[in-house]
C-alpha cells in the first residue's frame, strides 16, 4: 500500500522512479572563473610597425602643463608602446587621463570646475587665409565611465581664446562638432544652432574613429570647413572660420570636461597636419 501511494505521488508531480536519487544530493559548484586576460582594443588592421613615423607630423605641439596643488600627476599623459594597449597604427599611441580635481588656473574657480589635460599647437601656424588639412584618430574605452560631457579636440584662437570648432561628447548624445562656441554655446547636439552630429552615441565608444578636417581660416565669407569621420564627409560648412582680431587658429586635443566624480580616459594617435588629404588621412596612408 505504501509503495502504491509513492507511485501516485510520483505520477502527480511528473516524476518517475528513475528520478529518485538515494543518498545526499550533489553539491552545485560555481562555474570556473574566466581567466582570459582582457586585451585593450587595437584597430582591426593593426600590425606592429617600428618604421612608422610616430611623430606629430606637420605641426609643433606643446603639452599644456597643469599647475595644481601637488604638481603634475603621474596618470595625466603617457606614450603607450605596449601593443596590448590601444594603438591605431605603427607602434605607439598617446593616452590621456583626467581624474576628479584635475583642474588648472581659472578653471578651478568655475562652478562646477572645468578639468583638463591637453596638447596644443604652438602659435602663428594657422593665420589669416591659411588652408590646411588635419587628421587624428581617437579611442574611448567602453569599460570606463565617462563624465557627463567631455571636449576631445578644438580649434581655438590665441588672441581671444574663442573656439571656432569644439568636438564635444555629452552622455547619451552623439559626438558633435560645435561651430563658433562663443556665439552659439550650444550644449545639445541636435543639429541646430551650430551643432553638427558626427558619430551616433551607440557607435562611439570601444572603437577607433578617424577624423579629418579641411579648413580655410579667414574672417571672410570664403572660408570653409570640411569634416570627415571614418572616411565619410559629414560636415561641409561655408563661411567665416575666424572671429577677427590679430589672432591665429590652433589645434588642441586631449580631455577638457565638466568637473566629475568619474575618470576620463582617451587614446589619440596619428596626429597630422598637411597641405593635402593624402598627407593626413590615415585611411589613405595605410593603403
Amino acid at each position: 500500500m505504501r509503495n502504491f501511494q509513492v507511485f501516485v505521488l510520483l505520477v502527480l508531480f511528473g516524476c518517475s522512479g528513475a528520478d529518485i536519487v538515494s543518498g545526499p544530493l550533489p553539491v552545485k559548484t560555481a562555474p570556473a572563473k574566466d581567466t582570459t586576460p582582457t586585451v585593450t582594443f587595437r584597430h582591426p588592421r593593426f600590425q606592429l610597425d617600428s618604421t612608422w613615423n610616430e611623430g606629430n607630423v606637420g605641426m609643433n605641439l606643446t603639452y599644456e602643463s597643469q599647475i595644481v596643488s601637488g604638481g603634475v600627476r603621474d596618470w595625466w599623459y603617457k606614450e603607450v608602446t605596449d601593443t596590448l594597449e590601444a594603438v591605431r597604427k605603427g607602434w605607439k599611441a598617446q593616452r590621456f587621463e583626467v581624474r576628479p580635481g584635475d583642474c588648472y588656473g581659472t578653471d578651478c574657480q568655475r562652478t562646477p570646475v572645468y578639468e583638463r589635460n591637453e596638447f596644443a599647437q604652438k602659435s602663428e601656424e594657422n593665420v589669416e587665409g591659411d588652408e590646411y588639412w588635419y587628421g587624428w584618430s581617437f579611442y574611448v574605452p567602453k569599460n570606463i565611465p565617462q563624465a557627463s560631457w567631455v571636449f576631445m579636440g578644438q580649434f581655438q584662437q590665441h588672441y581671444n581664446y574663442d573656439s571656432i570648432w569644439m568636438f564635444m561628447k555629452r552622455a547619451g548624445q552623439p559626438f558633435c562638432a560645435v561651430f563658433d562656441w562663443t556665439s552659439n554655446n550650444n550644449w545639445s547636439c541636435n543639429g541646430s544652432k551650430g551643432t553638427y552630429p558626427l558619430i551616433d552615441d551607440w557607435n562611439f565608444a570601444g572603437m577607433w574613429h578617424d577624423v579629418v578636417v579641411h579648413a580655410k581660416w579667414t574672417t571672410g565669407s570664403n572660408g570653409f570647413t570640411e569634416i570627415y569621420i571614418d572616411g565619410n564627409l559629414v560636415v561641409n560648412y561655408q563661411g567665416y572660420t575666424r572671429t577677427g582680431g590679430n589672432t591665429d587658429v590652433y589645434f588642441k586635443y586631449g580631455i577638457y570636461r565638466h568637473g566629475s566624480h568619474e575618470t576620463s580616459v582617451v587614446y589619440y594617435d596619428e596626429i597630422r597636419r598637411g597641405k593635402t588629404r593624402n598627407q593626413v588621412d590615415i585611411r589613405l596612408l595605410e593603403k
